[in-house]
């Protein structure tokens, strides 16, 4: 069979298409009808050969395509690569400014300079894989305590190919799935610049290596890296012992804790370690990391919606393109991380009670109550068994917490009555989710003035409740300032629904844009970027061009 598609090539190009085909002198592909519904030109055939040998996972997407255009090529002329795919290359090979690996796109074979018509097949599936790759998420985002269905999902092969159907010219058909966003092209120009860059001189003597935490007054051999680390923030010059950490070079510290978001003590602790001993490379993937976060989420957004970014442990409530209200948050801490996801914010209610949730409830409440069973009762909460009107109260007394089976814990209700002790304050926002994740008010305001704000188990705490509330109710016919005051001195739980929901985004982005149009590295509180990082070297290897020549 081989041997006989080989003559017949070999017939075709040997007498010329025009004997067979009228149109083949314009770019139209030989065709040999076979039936009504299938035919073979060389095209065809090569298509087979190609996925033989790359096992080309979008083959069925690509053999539709080639049949809608009876076999006529896209990307070629005769023997030669079209405007088109020349350009076309050239966008894979700079595709490494996206966080993308050029080679994930056949970049290799294709600069070989194979037969034209495996050219032809190898640039159509790399325009499907590098498609998809910009369109949405490429990961299992469980390893991040979330779910495949809140996030944008990769164009289909079919809708791809339909794209050069549609533009005769191929810029057009990328600019439909490329990323616009400001924050987004920021953070590439960020990752271009930094490729561009030789590796800082200070990279010599990292990593700088502490046993516990650094002081000022205190003698480490490390301090003289550490001077060295930390030249371009100025100060550091001292007539001290290169191992005596002074007054300078603690201002210096401090400076530099500044401007990276750290608290500035001029302690070198654990967080400020770690930012020390950050390289080229991983700020290249730090950046990498949000660039495949940031294509998670949709840029087409309503006029009004919340966000809240994890690791920098603030929320932005946006209204017309502009930032309406801008406001620290409290997260869960690194045992307990905030889940990310995608929701509609219903409503708000007002003097909520709390129902312990269970991982509290097995970690933190039945732990106390084995050592005082009358923890609850000091706090004001009440335990029940059942639910409707055959719950009934019980005396936590009466119960041997220390030998409780996980049944019977889970057959138990720790509730807390609305009041100025509960946990959830005065509002809660309605925010339906799988992960019991929530927008709420706190009773232990004074969490706000520490330096970290990783402290809850998994909800977010407002600093300002009642803004919030205000920005999710405004335009409700009931609602009023003094409608509030009323609800709030009553006491009385009270749930108030808006009819036109607002989508709330949980995100996790370790580097954003400031208002200076400045890039802020942050902390990556969970390790996510690591895993992230991890994730995509396994899916299509890491390129960053100073490492990769």
């Amino acid at each position: 069979m081989l041997v006989v598609r080989i003559i017949f090539t070999i017939l075709l190009f040997v007498f010329g298409a025009s004997a067979v085909h009228a149109e083949a002198d314009s770019g139209q592909a030989i065709v040999i009808k076979k039936s009504d519904d299938h035919f073979s030109s060389p095209l065809m055939l090569a298509l087979d050969e190609v996925h033989e040998e790359y096992g080309l996972e979008h083959y069925e997407a690509l053999q539709a395509f080639y049949a809608r255009r009876q076999g006529e090529a896209y990307w070629t002329r005769r023997s030669s690569l079209n405007r088109n795919a020349r350009d076309f290359l050239d966008v894979i090979e700079e595709s490494w400014t996206h966080g993308v690996n050029p080679y994930a796109y056949h970049f290799e074979a294709l600069q070989a300079d194979p037969h034209h018509f495996h050219a032809e097949i190898l640039l159509s599936d790399a325009f499907v894989r590098y498609g998809q790759d910009l369109s949405g998420i490429r990961v299992n985002p469980k390893a991040f305590k979330s779910h495949q269905r809140y996030w944008q999902q990769p164009m289909t092969a079919a809708y791809l190919l339909s794209l050069l159907d549609t533009y005769d010219d191929i810029e057009d058909a990328i600019a439909v799935f490329t990323p616009r966003g400001r924050t987004y092209n920021r953070l590439r120009d960020a990752l271009i610049d930094l490729v561009e860059r030789e590796p800082p001189a200070y990279e010599a003597v990292l990593p700088i290596v502490l046993n516990g935490a650094l002081k000022p007054g205190d003698t480490h051999e490390a301090v003289a890296n550490l001077r060295v680390r930390l030249k371009g923030y100025g100060g550091v010059t001292s007539a001290s012992p290169d191992t005596f950490y002074d007054d300078v070079l603690a201002a210096t510290v401090m400076r530099f804790q500044e401007k990276n978001g750290l608290t500035p003590d001029a302690v070198v602790g654990p967080e400020t370690l770690h930012v020390l001993n950050v390289t080229k490379k991983d700020r290249a993937h730090q950046i990498i990391a949000n660039l495949e976060r940031l294509r998670w989420v949709p840029e087409e957004k309503p006029d009004r919606f919340i966000v809240v970014n994890v690791p920098s442990a603030m929320l932005w409530a946006i209204d017309e393109q502009r930032v309406k209200i801008e406001m620290p948050v409290i997260v869960g801490r690194e045992d307990r991380p905030t889940n990310i996801f995608i929701t509609d914010i219903t409503g708000v209610r007002f003097n909520p009670d709390w129902t312990v949730p269970p991982t509290i409830k097995r970690e933190d409440l039945v732990p106390k109550l084995a050592e005082d069973p009358y923890y609850l009762v000091s706090k004001g909460m009440e335990l029940v068994s059942g639910r409707g009107e055959g719950a009934m109260s019980l005396n936590p007394a009466l119960i041997d917490w220390a030998s409780l089976t996980q049944k019977e814990m889970d057959a138990l209700r720790m509730t807390q009555v609305p009041g100025d002790h509960n946990p959830l304050g005065r509002v809660r926002v309605h925010m339906p989710n799988n992960y019991n994740i929530y927008l709420h008010d706190t009773n232990e305001p004074e969490l706000f003035a520490e330096p970290g704000r990783a402290v809850s188990s998994g909800c977010v705490r407002l600093k300002r409740p009642f803004e919030i509330a205000h920005f999710i109710m405004d335009g409700h016919k009931e609602w009023s300032q003094a409608f509030l005051d009323e609800m709030l001195e009553n006491g009385e739980t009270n749930d108030m629904f808006i009819r036109n929901t607002i989508p709330v985004y949980i995100v996790y982005y370790t580097s954003w844009i400031n208002g200076d149009d400045e890039v802020v590295y942050g902390r990556d509180l969970y390790q996510y970027d690591t895993a992230l990082i991890k994730m995509l070297s396994k899916l299509d290897e890491i390129f960053i061009p100073v490492d990769n020549t």
